[in-house]
Protein backbone atom coordinates (compact mmCIF):
# COMPACT_ATOMS: atom_id res chain seq x y z
CA UNK A 1 0.00 0.00 0.00
CA UNK A 2 1.37 3.36 -0.99
CA UNK A 3 2.50 5.49 1.91
CA UNK A 4 0.15 8.34 2.74
CA UNK A 5 2.00 11.64 2.85
CA UNK A 6 1.85 13.98 5.79
CA UNK A 7 0.13 16.60 3.64
CA UNK A 8 -2.65 14.15 2.76
CA UNK A 9 -3.09 13.12 6.39
CA UNK A 10 -3.26 16.73 7.52
CA UNK A 11 -5.84 17.47 4.83
CA UNK A 12 -7.97 14.47 5.79
CA UNK A 13 -7.81 15.34 9.48
CA UNK A 14 -8.60 19.01 8.83
CA UNK A 15 -11.51 18.18 6.52
CA UNK A 16 -12.85 15.47 8.81
CA UNK A 17 -12.85 17.74 11.85
CA UNK A 18 -14.51 20.49 9.86
CA UNK A 19 -17.21 18.10 8.56
CA UNK A 20 -17.81 16.75 12.04
CA UNK A 21 -18.21 20.24 13.46
CA UNK A 22 -20.47 21.21 10.53
CA UNK A 23 -22.56 18.07 10.99
CA UNK A 24 -23.11 18.91 14.64
CA UNK A 25 -24.07 22.48 13.77
CA UNK A 26 -26.46 21.36 10.99
CA UNK A 27 -28.00 18.75 13.29
CA UNK A 28 -28.63 21.27 16.03
CA UNK A 29 -29.97 23.79 13.52
CA UNK A 30 -32.28 21.21 11.93
CA UNK A 31 -33.52 19.97 15.30
CA UNK A 32 -34.25 23.51 16.43
CA UNK A 33 -36.16 24.22 13.22
CA UNK A 34 -38.16 21.00 13.58
CA UNK A 35 -39.28 22.13 17.00
CA UNK A 36 -40.25 25.55 15.61
CA UNK A 37 -42.11 24.06 12.65
CA UNK A 38 -43.94 21.54 14.81
CA UNK A 39 -44.98 24.33 17.17
CA UNK A 40 -46.17 26.39 14.23
CA UNK A 41 -48.05 23.37 12.85
CA UNK A 42 -49.90 22.92 16.12
CA UNK A 43 -50.96 26.57 15.98
CA UNK A 44 -52.01 26.59 12.31
CA UNK A 45 -53.80 23.23 12.08
CA UNK A 46 -56.82 24.21 14.26
CA UNK A 47 -57.32 27.29 12.10
CA UNK A 48 -57.28 25.21 8.95
CA UNK A 49 -59.82 22.74 10.29
CA UNK A 50 -62.66 25.21 9.66
CA UNK A 51 -61.78 25.72 5.98
CA UNK A 52 -61.90 23.46 3.00
CA UNK A 53 -58.15 22.65 3.15
CA UNK A 54 -57.74 19.11 4.58
CA UNK A 55 -55.36 18.37 7.46
CA UNK A 56 -53.20 16.03 5.35
CA UNK A 57 -52.42 18.87 2.96
CA UNK A 58 -51.08 20.97 5.84
CA UNK A 59 -48.96 18.04 7.03
CA UNK A 60 -47.53 17.57 3.55
CA UNK A 61 -46.67 21.26 3.33
CA UNK A 62 -44.78 21.19 6.61
CA UNK A 63 -42.98 17.97 5.60
CA UNK A 64 -41.95 19.60 2.34
CA UNK A 65 -40.55 22.59 4.22
CA UNK A 66 -38.56 20.33 6.54
CA UNK A 67 -37.25 18.24 3.64
CA UNK A 68 -36.18 21.30 1.68
CA UNK A 69 -34.47 22.66 4.78
CA UNK A 70 -32.61 19.39 5.35
CA UNK A 71 -31.65 19.11 1.68
CA UNK A 72 -30.30 22.65 1.55
CA UNK A 73 -28.42 22.10 4.80
CA UNK A 74 -26.80 18.94 3.45
CA UNK A 75 -25.81 20.67 0.22
CA UNK A 76 -24.30 23.52 2.19
CA UNK A 77 -22.58 20.99 4.43
CA UNK A 78 -21.00 19.16 1.48
CA UNK A 79 -20.01 22.39 -0.28
CA UNK A 80 -18.31 23.72 2.83
CA UNK A 81 -16.59 20.34 3.30
CA UNK A 82 -15.19 20.56 -0.24
CA UNK A 83 -13.99 24.10 0.39
CA UNK A 84 -12.44 23.02 3.70
CA UNK A 85 -10.59 20.16 1.96
CA UNK A 86 -9.18 22.46 -0.71
CA UNK A 87 -8.14 25.05 1.87
CA UNK A 88 -6.64 22.34 4.10
CA UNK A 89 -4.62 20.94 1.18
CA UNK A 90 -3.36 24.40 0.28
CA UNK A 91 -2.56 25.38 3.87
CA UNK A 92 -0.74 22.14 4.70
CA UNK A 93 1.26 22.39 1.49
CA UNK A 94 2.26 25.95 2.34
CA UNK A 95 3.38 24.93 5.82
CA UNK A 96 5.21 21.79 4.69
CA UNK A 97 6.98 23.62 1.87
CA UNK A 98 9.62 24.78 4.33
CA UNK A 99 9.94 21.25 5.68
CA UNK A 100 10.57 19.94 2.18
CA UNK A 101 13.22 22.64 1.69
CA UNK A 102 14.93 21.52 4.91
CA UNK A 103 14.77 17.88 3.83
CA UNK A 104 16.24 18.63 0.39
CA UNK A 105 19.13 20.59 1.86
CA UNK A 106 19.79 18.00 4.59
CA UNK A 107 19.94 15.19 2.00
CA UNK A 108 22.74 17.01 0.18
CA UNK A 109 24.93 17.26 3.31
CA UNK A 110 27.50 14.53 3.90
CA UNK A 111 30.89 14.16 5.55
CA UNK A 112 32.43 15.90 2.53
CA UNK A 113 30.46 19.15 2.99
CA UNK A 114 29.63 19.36 6.69
CA UNK A 115 30.47 23.06 6.53
CA UNK A 116 27.20 23.74 4.68
CA UNK A 117 24.14 24.81 6.65
CA UNK A 118 20.37 24.77 6.18
CA UNK A 119 19.26 28.21 4.99
CA UNK A 120 15.58 28.38 5.95
CA UNK A 121 13.66 31.55 5.15
CA UNK A 122 10.56 32.71 6.93
CA UNK A 123 9.50 33.84 10.39
CA UNK A 124 11.22 32.86 13.61
CA UNK A 125 8.87 29.98 14.40
CA UNK A 126 9.20 26.33 15.41
CA UNK A 127 10.50 25.30 11.96
CA UNK A 128 13.17 28.01 12.05
CA UNK A 129 14.13 26.86 15.53
CA UNK A 130 14.39 23.28 14.24
CA UNK A 131 16.64 24.41 11.37
CA UNK A 132 18.86 26.36 13.77
CA UNK A 133 19.11 23.33 16.04
CA UNK A 134 20.08 21.15 13.09
CA UNK A 135 22.70 23.71 12.04
CA UNK A 136 24.15 23.63 15.54
CA UNK A 137 24.35 19.85 15.32
CA UNK A 138 26.15 20.11 11.98
CA UNK A 139 28.64 22.58 13.48
CA UNK A 140 29.45 20.19 16.30
CA UNK A 141 29.77 17.28 13.88
CA UNK A 142 32.03 19.34 11.63
CA UNK A 143 34.29 20.22 14.55
CA UNK A 144 34.36 16.60 15.71
CA UNK A 145 35.27 15.30 12.26
CA UNK A 146 38.05 17.85 11.89
CA UNK A 147 39.48 17.02 15.29
CA UNK A 148 39.17 13.31 14.57
CA UNK A 149 40.93 13.69 11.23
CA UNK A 150 43.85 15.58 12.77
CA UNK A 151 44.01 13.16 15.65
CA UNK A 152 44.10 10.08 13.40
CA UNK A 153 46.81 11.65 11.24
CA UNK A 154 48.93 12.58 14.25
CA UNK A 155 48.39 9.24 15.97
CA UNK A 156 49.38 7.37 12.81
CA UNK A 157 52.53 9.45 12.55
CA UNK A 158 53.45 8.96 16.21
CA UNK A 159 52.81 5.20 16.16
CA UNK A 160 54.82 4.79 12.98
CA UNK A 161 58.03 5.93 14.71
CA UNK A 162 58.24 3.30 17.49
CA UNK A 163 57.07 0.58 15.10
CA UNK A 164 59.75 1.52 12.57
CA UNK A 165 62.39 1.58 15.31
CA UNK A 166 61.24 -1.79 16.53
CA UNK A 167 61.43 -3.27 13.05
CA UNK A 168 64.92 -1.88 12.47
CA UNK A 169 66.22 -3.16 15.80
CA UNK A 170 64.79 -6.62 15.15
CA UNK A 171 66.27 -6.80 11.66
CA UNK A 172 69.69 -5.34 12.50
CA UNK A 173 70.38 -5.48 16.21
CA UNK A 174 69.12 -8.98 16.99
CA UNK A 175 70.74 -10.49 13.90
CA UNK A 176 74.20 -9.84 15.35
CA UNK A 177 76.14 -12.39 17.38
CA UNK A 178 77.83 -9.66 19.42
CA UNK A 179 76.45 -9.89 23.01
CA UNK A 180 76.81 -6.12 23.63
CA UNK A 181 74.98 -5.30 20.41
CA UNK A 182 72.20 -7.73 21.26
CA UNK A 183 71.92 -6.23 24.75
CA UNK A 184 71.64 -2.71 23.34
CA UNK A 185 69.06 -3.93 20.86
CA UNK A 186 66.99 -5.42 23.66
CA UNK A 187 67.17 -2.17 25.63
CA UNK A 188 66.10 -0.22 22.59
CA UNK A 189 63.21 -2.60 22.02
CA UNK A 190 62.09 -2.12 25.62
CA UNK A 191 62.23 1.66 25.29
CA UNK A 192 60.28 1.54 22.04
CA UNK A 193 57.74 -0.80 23.58
CA UNK A 194 57.34 1.47 26.62
CA UNK A 195 56.79 4.42 24.33
CA UNK A 196 54.13 2.55 22.36
CA UNK A 197 52.37 1.50 25.58
CA UNK A 198 52.48 5.07 26.90
CA UNK A 199 51.08 6.34 23.63
CA UNK A 200 48.22 3.82 23.64
CA UNK A 201 47.41 4.59 27.28
CA UNK A 202 47.40 8.29 26.44
CA UNK A 203 45.01 7.71 23.56
CA UNK A 204 42.68 5.72 25.80
CA UNK A 205 42.74 8.42 28.48
CA UNK A 206 42.07 11.08 25.89
CA UNK A 207 39.11 9.12 24.51
CA UNK A 208 37.75 8.63 28.02
CA UNK A 209 38.18 12.30 28.86
CA UNK A 210 36.32 13.40 25.72
CA UNK A 211 33.22 11.44 26.71
CA UNK A 212 30.53 13.14 28.72
CA UNK A 213 30.58 12.19 32.39
CA UNK A 214 27.99 9.51 33.11
CA UNK A 215 28.30 9.82 36.87
CA UNK A 216 29.23 12.77 39.07
CA UNK A 217 30.00 12.69 42.75
CA UNK A 218 31.06 15.32 45.30
CA UNK A 219 34.82 15.80 45.08
CA UNK A 220 37.19 17.82 47.23
CA UNK A 221 39.43 19.36 44.59
CA UNK A 222 42.04 20.47 47.11
CA UNK A 223 42.32 16.92 48.50
CA UNK A 224 42.59 15.43 45.02
CA UNK A 225 45.31 17.90 44.09
CA UNK A 226 47.41 17.26 47.18
CA UNK A 227 47.15 13.49 46.82
CA UNK A 228 48.00 13.60 43.11
CA UNK A 229 50.98 15.90 43.67
CA UNK A 230 52.32 13.54 46.30
CA UNK A 231 52.24 10.70 43.76
CA UNK A 232 54.14 12.57 41.03
CA UNK A 233 57.70 11.32 40.53
CA UNK A 234 59.33 14.70 40.04
CA UNK A 235 63.09 15.20 39.56
CA UNK A 236 64.92 15.56 42.85
CA UNK A 237 66.20 19.05 42.05
CA UNK A 238 62.73 20.44 41.28
CA UNK A 239 60.81 22.03 44.14
CA UNK A 240 57.03 21.81 44.24
CA UNK A 241 55.28 24.56 46.17
CA UNK A 242 51.59 24.14 46.83
CA UNK A 243 48.86 26.37 48.23
CA UNK A 244 45.27 25.16 48.38
CA UNK A 245 41.93 26.44 49.59
CA UNK A 246 38.92 24.25 50.43
CA UNK A 247 36.98 23.63 47.22
CA UNK A 248 34.11 21.25 46.41
CA UNK A 249 32.70 20.31 43.04
CA UNK A 250 30.82 17.52 41.27
CA UNK A 251 32.89 15.29 39.02
CA UNK A 252 35.09 12.24 38.69
CA UNK A 253 37.93 12.16 41.19
CA UNK A 254 40.04 9.76 39.08
CA UNK A 255 39.87 11.98 36.00
CA UNK A 256 40.59 15.11 38.04
CA UNK A 257 43.57 13.35 39.59
CA UNK A 258 44.80 12.58 36.09
CA UNK A 259 44.57 16.30 35.26
CA UNK A 260 46.78 17.21 38.22
CA UNK A 261 49.32 14.47 37.50
CA UNK A 262 49.62 15.47 33.86
CA UNK A 263 50.07 19.15 34.67
CA UNK A 264 52.58 18.64 37.49
CA UNK A 265 54.46 15.96 35.56
CA UNK A 266 54.81 18.25 32.53
CA UNK A 267 55.80 21.20 34.71
CA UNK A 268 58.46 19.08 36.44
CA UNK A 269 59.83 17.43 33.32
CA UNK A 270 59.99 20.55 31.15
CA UNK A 271 61.85 22.62 33.71
CA UNK A 272 65.32 23.99 34.35
CA UNK A 273 67.81 22.42 36.78
CA UNK A 274 66.90 23.49 40.30
CA UNK A 275 63.57 24.87 39.04
CA UNK A 276 60.25 25.30 40.81
CA UNK A 277 56.66 24.21 40.22
CA UNK A 278 53.83 26.22 41.78
CA UNK A 279 50.48 24.55 42.35
CA UNK A 280 47.51 26.59 43.56
CA UNK A 281 43.83 25.77 44.17
CA UNK A 282 41.25 28.45 44.97
CA UNK A 283 37.81 28.12 46.51
CA UNK A 284 36.34 29.23 43.16
CA UNK A 285 37.46 26.01 41.46
CA UNK A 286 40.59 27.39 39.80
CA UNK A 287 43.61 25.11 39.54
CA UNK A 288 46.85 26.80 38.48
CA UNK A 289 50.14 25.04 37.74
CA UNK A 290 53.15 27.21 36.85
CA UNK A 291 56.82 26.40 36.46
CA UNK A 292 60.22 27.79 35.71
CA UNK A 293 61.42 26.50 32.40
CA UNK A 294 62.43 27.35 28.86
CA UNK A 295 60.75 30.28 27.15
CA UNK A 296 57.52 29.46 25.32
CA UNK A 297 56.09 31.67 22.59
CA UNK A 298 52.45 32.74 22.51
CA UNK A 299 51.94 30.69 19.32
CA UNK A 300 53.27 27.52 20.93
CA UNK A 301 51.24 28.13 24.08
CA UNK A 302 48.04 28.30 22.00
CA UNK A 303 48.85 24.95 20.34
CA UNK A 304 49.95 23.03 23.43
CA UNK A 305 46.52 21.47 23.89
CA UNK A 306 46.54 19.93 20.42
CA UNK A 307 47.42 16.20 20.43
CA UNK A 308 51.13 15.41 19.92
CA UNK A 309 52.19 19.07 19.86
CA UNK A 310 55.32 19.91 21.89
CA UNK A 311 56.78 23.32 22.66
CA UNK A 312 60.29 21.92 23.12
CA UNK A 313 62.55 19.45 21.35
CA UNK A 314 62.38 16.91 24.16
CA UNK A 315 60.84 13.62 22.98
CA UNK A 316 60.48 11.79 26.29
CA UNK A 317 56.69 12.20 26.27
CA UNK A 318 53.96 11.30 23.82
CA UNK A 319 52.48 14.80 23.50
CA UNK A 320 49.04 13.96 24.87
CA UNK A 321 49.21 15.26 28.44
CA UNK A 322 47.66 18.67 27.91
CA UNK A 323 45.18 17.31 25.37
CA UNK A 324 43.91 14.95 28.07
CA UNK A 325 43.73 17.88 30.52
CA UNK A 326 41.59 19.89 28.11
CA UNK A 327 39.28 16.96 27.38
CA UNK A 328 38.71 16.16 31.06
CA UNK A 329 38.15 19.83 31.92
CA UNK A 330 35.56 20.11 29.12
CA UNK A 331 33.82 16.94 30.35
CA UNK A 332 33.44 18.63 33.75
CA UNK A 333 32.03 21.78 32.16
CA UNK A 334 35.28 23.71 32.67
CA UNK A 335 37.95 25.29 30.52
CA UNK A 336 41.72 25.42 30.40
CA UNK A 337 44.21 28.02 29.19
CA UNK A 338 48.01 28.37 29.02
CA UNK A 339 50.12 31.52 29.13
CA UNK A 340 53.92 31.90 28.94
CA UNK A 341 55.72 33.31 31.97
CA UNK A 342 57.85 36.40 31.30
CA UNK A 343 60.93 34.74 32.87
CA UNK A 344 60.42 31.41 31.11
CA UNK A 345 58.10 28.53 31.75
CA UNK A 346 54.35 28.26 31.52
CA UNK A 347 51.21 28.99 33.55
CA UNK A 348 48.33 26.57 32.97
CA UNK A 349 44.96 27.47 34.49
CA UNK A 350 42.04 25.04 34.77
CA UNK A 351 38.71 26.60 35.74
CA UNK A 352 36.08 24.14 37.01
CA UNK A 353 32.50 24.87 38.16
CA UNK A 354 32.17 24.56 41.93
CA UNK A 355 29.19 23.01 43.71
CA UNK A 356 29.37 24.60 47.14
CA UNK A 357 31.53 25.13 50.17
CA UNK A 358 33.97 22.38 50.97
CA UNK A 359 33.90 20.79 54.41
CA UNK A 360 36.23 18.60 56.33
CA UNK A 361 39.96 18.68 57.03
CA UNK A 362 42.45 19.36 54.29
CA UNK A 363 45.18 16.70 54.13
CA UNK A 364 48.72 17.91 54.37
CA UNK A 365 50.90 17.97 51.27
CA UNK A 366 54.59 18.18 50.64
CA UNK A 367 56.40 21.50 50.32
CA UNK A 368 53.24 23.39 51.24
CA UNK A 369 54.08 26.91 52.44
CA UNK A 370 52.11 28.74 55.05
CA UNK A 371 51.31 31.65 52.77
Amino acid sequence: MKRITLRTRLTIIHTGLFLLASLIVVGLFYWQNIRSVLGLQEQVTPRLSGVAMPRTYADDAFSTVLFNLLFQSLLTFLALGLVAGVLGWWLSGRVLRRVHAMTAQAQQISTANLHERIALDGPQDELKELADTFNGLLSRLDDSFQVQGRFIANASHELRTPLAVTRTVIQVGLSSSDPDRVRRAKEELLRSNDRAIALINGLLQLARGERELEHREPVRLDSVVEQAVAEVDAPSDVTIEMRTEPCSLLGDSLLLSQVVRNLVDNASRYNVPGGTVWVRVTAQGELTVANTGPAVSDEDAALLFEPFHRATDKKDGVGLGLSIVRAIAAAHGGRVAAQPRPDGGLVVTVQLPVSGTATGPVPSGRNRPSS
